[in-house]
């Protein structure tokens, strides 16, 4: 996968990542004894994969897509936004 902007891939497990947020939110644990979460601990805290494969803290809603679309804010038009993190 190509990596641009703020996507990465966590070194531990190989997953992707849209940004460091979503990044942030799979790693779980006292800080002395981090660990990744699987695809279904992902799941449970509300992560999913985009279209492109990338993981994100959520999927946005179809009607805020819609939304983001029609408004002055056209260069940062998505189809996912990461919740529950400072970066997303």
């Amino acid at each position: 996968m190509k990596l641009s902007g703020d996507r990465n891939q966590c070194r531990g497990c190989g997953v992707y990542f849209n940004s460091v947020g979503a990044f942030d939110r799979h790693r779980v644990g006292a800080m002395d004894a981090r660990r990744c979460l699987d695809e279904v601990g992902m799941t449970a805290r509300g992560m999913a994969k985009n279209a492109a494969g990338f993981w994100v803290g959520s999927l946005m809603p179809i009607g805020a897509v819609a939304e983001r679309r029609n408004s002055d804010d056209r260069g940062v038009v998505g189809i996912e936004v990461a919740l529950g993190c400072d970066r997303g």
